[in-house]
Formats: structure tokens, C-alpha cells, sequence
């Protein structure tokens, strides 16, 4: 280790391949010739055969037979160029450079960089965008911090405009910034799927899944997909990560979170991003057993909600907007009175239990404590109050056979989660 690096924090151990031996590869494959990529990409022939022997060894694998002139992918070369065509194309999307010139001169900042940028540069601004400074990229990466602002303003110098605002101390990126680490995230995350589907081909499903988990599904949702997902591949790397909905959101445009998994936003989905419903859950309000609108008999009138403290949702999830209607109807936020508002379970649980504080949750949620008599539905219909409960992924995405098969057991664990609920409201 150089003097100044750190140890990694999370860098991957696996080699990066070059982007122009990528681009090379893609139109070698499109053309059948690796003469004319060689022409194309403005390399002499030899360099283009030392450039795929350098993928080959970077993804250990064969990736092209040759013929004569004639270049074809092998099964494994058809993998690699899948996930080298999407690299580029998040790349070209990262929209046009070179501020100060006419449309007409101006060139692509994505053209600049799948050209001329660096597998390198593209993990410094990545890291960057993930960890919120040079300091922290350099820890997650094991480098110097000097080594990551050189490679930063290496990328700046490469699509002609400014990525980063802000003083010395407190350094932060600009809009075209933050789109062009989205994007160079997405295409560093291509060459990692790429590595990981070339080891399930050969039988080892080890990558990393990460999963981000609104409220409900870290209860049972998630954690039931996940032990038949490690009871089939024991060796996967499984990450759940929790959070406001925004910030996962965020996490998963850096490629740092594959899924998420809870209320789905339907008409508030954000541009970019596909819903996928795997079943519909009701809310109810609950309260501690021995409550006192737990207590009494015959059912609980809006007047009475109204007299106890409120435990909220996060303002961004859909069973908040469900309070602001109910809230709307009987007068339930007094001003006089506060209210808290959280989106960990176990901060409800906690106040629920030591509290008259009410709140609106999914029996799903506090299947535990329901089933033990701690806490208790109070007998109030409430209109509209149903979520969807599924999956939100980039719509670009294309998940590898592990995270497929993590989806499928998502199912196979939300039809348990429904036919409990049907149960429990049947009840």
C-alpha cells in the first residue's frame, strides 16, 4: 500500500476492465471483424488482439473465436459484450459537454467518455457520490484522497464542464455531476454483473445483493426471501439496508441498491423507475392492550382519536397520506398536542408499548406483539386505507440470474404474507 492509501472500506476485489478495449469489443462483435473495430476505434491490429486478451484475462474467459478475418463471441463473449453495450449506453446518456460552444460543436460529455475516461476516474466520482467527500471516497476505495480529486478533475477536463460546487471543505456535486456518477455508477455495476454471470455459469452464485426494505418488508417479507435465497445459494453476500424511501431511491440511480422492497408510489413514481405489486395490504390504528379506547366497548368515535398523541409516518409514505385524510376529517393534529413521527418500527413499537399514543400500521408489521395481546387493533373502519406492497426497480435494470431468483422467493414469501392478512381480517 502507497504511503497515504487506506484499506478499502468495500472495494471490490476483482479487476476492471479498460473502456476503449469495452467499445472495441462491442464493435468487433457488431462488425464480425476485429480488423474493422481496430479501424473504427483508431487502434493498429495488433493492439485490438492484445486489448481482447486483456478482457479475456480481466473476465477469465475466452470471449471471441476467430476465423480467418471473422470474429464471433463465445457463450461467455455474449455475456460480456450484453453487459458492455449497456456500460456504454448509461455512459452515452450522461447528455452533452463542453459548455460554451455551439450544439452543433459541442460534443457528448457520454461520447468523451466512453473515448477517453478510465474505469478508474469513473469508481472516484462513483465513490464520491456515495460517501459525500473525497475523504470518505478515498477510505471506501483504499486510496489516496489526493489520487481521488486528481481523478475527478480528470473527468471534469474529459466532458468540458464543471461537476462539483462548493468550497474546499465542504465540496459538492453540481446537477450535471450527480446525472454524470448515476450514470457512470450504473456502467461500472454492468461490468460487475458481467463478472458475476460468468461465475453462475460456471455454478458460483457469490455476488452481492443488496436490498433496500421500506417498514413493512423488513419484518417478514425480506428476511423469509432471504433464507430460501442463502438456503439455495449459500454463498451470496446479502445486504438489507433501511431508510426514507427518497434516500434508497438514491441508492439504487448510484447502483449501491438493487430492489425496494414496500409501498409502492403508483401515480408519485419518480421518472426512471417500474412498480411491481405483489399484494395489497390494509392499515388499521393500533394501540397498546389496555389502551383506553382499547378498553371500552362498541366502536371508537373520531372524536376519540382525536384526544391522544399521534405516532406518524415519514411524510414521503403512502400511509401518511392516509393519517392527513383522517386527520382532516376528525381534527386529529392539535397543535397543543405533538406528535412524533418516524419510520422505524421499533421506535413504534417502543412508544406504542410505553404510551396512550396511537398510530396507523399494518398488522403484517406487529404480527409479534398482536399475536401476544402487547398491541391491539381498535375497532375504527377507515376508508381507503389500503397499500400496495411490491417491488421498485430501475426500469433500465436488467438483474442476473441471482437476483432473479431472490425475486422469485419474494413472491413465493408475500403469497404467505397475504393468505396471514386474509386471515387475520377474516378474524
Amino acid at each position: 500500500m502507497k504511503p497515504g492509501e487506506t484499506a478499502p472500506e468495500d472495494a471490490p476485489a476483482i479487476m476492471l476492465p479498460n473502456l476503449r478495449h469495452l467499445r472495441l469489443l462491442d464493435v468487433a462483435i457488431s462488425e464480425s471483424s476485429l480488423t474493422a473495430a481496430a479501424n473504427k476505434v483508431h487502434i493498429s491490429q495488433p493492439a485490438a488482439s492484445q486489448a481482447v486478451a486483456k478482457l479475456s484475462e480481466v473476465f477469465g474467459a475466452r470471449l471471441i473465436e476467430r476465423s480467418g478475418n471473422n470474429v464471433t463471441p463465445t457463450q461467455e463473449g455474449d455475456i460480456v459484450v450484453k453487459r458492455a453495450r449497456r456500460a456504454l449506453e448509461h455512459l452515452r446518456a450522461t447528455g452533452p459537454g463542453q459548455k460554451g460552444r455551439k450544439p452543433s460543436d459541442r460534443a457528448l460529455a457520454g461520447d468523451m467518455l466512453v473515448r477517453y475516461a478510465s474505469t478508474a476516474q469513473l469508481r472516484a466520482i462513483s465513490a464520491f457520490a456515495t460517501s459525500g467527500s473525497f475523504a470518505a471516497a478515498a477510505r471506501k476505495l483504499g486510496q489516496a484522497e489526493s489520487s481521488v480529486q486528481r481523478a475527478c478533475r480528470d473527468i471534469e477536463r474529459i466532458v468540458g464542464q464543471p461537476l462539483f460546487e462548493g468550497g474546499q471543505r465542504k465540496r459538492t456535486l453540481t446537477g450535471a455531476g450527480q446525472r454524470l456518477a448515476e450514470q457512470a455508477s450504473l456502467a461500472l455495476n454492468e461490468i460487475t454483473l458481467a463478472q458475476a454471470e460468468l461465475r453462475e455459469r460456471a455454478g458460483v452464485f457469490d455476488s452481492h445483493l443488496v436490498i433496500g426494505a421500506l417498514p413493512l418488508a423488513r419484518t417478514q417479507l425480506v428476511p423469509r426471501a432471504v433464507v430460501k435465497l442463502l438456503a439455495r445459494h449459500p454463498a451470496a453476500r446479502i445486504e438489507i439496508i433501511d431508510g426514507a424511501y427518497d434516500a434508497l431511491v438514491q441508492q439504487m440511480r448510484l447502483g449501491a441498491c438493487d430492489f425496494i422492497i414496500g409501498a409502492l408510489r403508483g401515480a408519485d413514481l419518480a421518472k426512471g423507475l417500474e412498480e411491481r405489486a405483489l399484494f395489497k395490504d390494509s392499515l388499521c390504528i393500533v394501540a397498546r392492550a389496555g389502551h383506553p379506547l382499547a378498553a371500552g366497548k362498541g366502536k371508537v368515535k373520531g372524536s376519540d382519536l382525536a384526544r391522544f398523541p399521534w405516532i406518524l409516518p415519514r411524510r414521503d409514505a403512502p400511509a401518511r397520506h392516509v393519517f392527513e385524510r383522517l386527520s382532516a376529517q376528525h381534527g386529529l393534529e392539535d397543535p397543543a398536542r405533538g406528535h412524533v413521527e418516524t419510520g422505524s418500527l421499533v421506535v413504534v413499537r417502543g412508544l406504542l408499548m410505553a404510551s396512550d399514543a396511537l398510530t396507523l400500521i399494518s398488522l403484517s408489521q406487529i404480527e409479534y406483539e398482536y399475536t401476544q395481546g402487547l398491541l391491539v387493533p381498535l375497532d375504527f373502519p377507515l376508508e381507503d386505507a389500503h397499500r400496495v406492497i411490491g417491488i421498485t426497480s430501475l426500469r433500465s435494470a436488467l438483474p442476473n440470474r441471482l437476483q432473479r431468483n431472490f425475486l422469485g422467493f419474494l413472491e413465493e414469501s408475500s403469497a404467505r404474507v397475504t393468505s396471514h392478512v386474509t386471515h387475520r381480517n377474516a378474524g
